[in-house]
């Protein structure tokens, strides 16, 4: 029996992974009848498939981590109890919407980051997973993020954001047919990029109508407002992102190879360079959090210093 080939888009926020997504249905990939409308931030639509999102919202709210968190996710988290119980719910929803589907695909944006937990549904299916990884430049993504939230634009949280969400389980994601695509080529060069897909990913060609409805009809030069390239990162960037986005880059670009070695021994710095900074990744999430309560109420957090509450209350 042929096992279902799933393509699974990965990458950070604010990085093309829908434009990349419209992509693949040009090359006969289902994504689904029940995609997410288009809407605000990515008025084109998202092509994320309801039920998957659901799960991956669910998920998100039993790890504790909001869309900003940069918190790293420890080992045992994945084995939680209440996880392991999401994970069966996921098979049974793959299974529910592509089951019979030859060739299908989903994207969520934190996929990547979220990969133990979908790797055991994958292997539970028993599919044949090929993954996309949209890549675009980190200063890009920060002048994207700071349209819609300038406090999440600031090129440093945005750094940190990219990193988490990046570099912890971009390694497993090799042990699979894996494409990157970078968003500046795809918008640039569309038809050649939905060849190289095609050719590295093992999928058939783009039907000539549906390459040129995405090619000229769907992306537009409006989709981008920046153009930066990897040596404007230096400097202005964490180097731990300007290094790891070089690799990712030289990836895009066919400059060299996912099994090239001087990748991995280097991947393998910065991959102990950020797990280095997990105490203060999770310090600055606590802090967050806490500065999120005290805006929803203000007061409670006046009368967590008592002296002080009752003189400003005695008038």
């Amino acid at each position: 029996m042929t096992r279902s080939v799933a393509v699974v888009v990965l990458g950070a926020g604010r990085s093309g992974t829908s434009a990349a997504t419209r992509g693949l249905a040009a090359l006969g990939v289902d994504l689904g009848d029940r995609l997410r409308a288009g809407w605000g931030k990515n008025p084109t639509g998202f092509f994320e498939d309801r039920d998957i999102l659901a799960l991956n919202q669910r998920l998100k709210r039993l790890l504790g981590v909001r869309g900003d968190s940069v918190r790293l996710i420890a080992p045992e988290e994945w084995d939680a109890t209440d996880i392991v119980a999401l994970r069966a719910e996921a098979v049974d929803t793959l299974n529910r919407r592509f089951g019979g589907a030859a060739l299908w695909g989903y994207k969520y944006g934190r996929t990547l980051r979220f990969l133990p937990f979908w790797e055991e549904v994958h292997g539970a299916l028993d599919l044949d997973v090929r993954y996309l990884v949209a890549l675009r430049n980190p200063l890009s993504v920060a002048a994207s993020r700071g349209k819609l939230d300038p406090r999440r634009g600031r090129q440093q949280k945005s750094d940190l954001e990219w990193l988490v969400n990046i570099v912890p389980y971009f390694r497993r994601a090799r042990a699979r047919p894996l494409v990157v695509v970078d968003y500046d080529l795809l918008l640039a060069q569309p038809e050649a990029q939905l060849a190289r897909i095609a050719d590295q990913l093992a999928l058939p060609p783009a039907d000539p109508a549906e390459k040129a409805a995405y090619a000229h009809e769907f992306l537009h030069p409006g989709m981008r407002h920046t153009r930066f390239t990897a040596d404007d990162l230096d400097g202005a960037a964490d180097p731990l992102v300007y290094d790891a986005y070089r690799w990712l880059h030289g990836l895009a670009s066919d400059a060299l190879t996912i099994d090239d070695k001087a990748l991995w021994e280097d991947w393998a710095r910065i991959e102990g360079a950020v797990a280095a900074m997990a105490g203060a990744l999770d310090q600055l999430d606590h802090v967050e959090t806490e500065l999120r309560a005290a805006k929803r109420h203000p007061l409670g957090a006046l009368q967590a210093i008592p002296p002080l509450w009752r003189r400003l209350t005695r008038g």
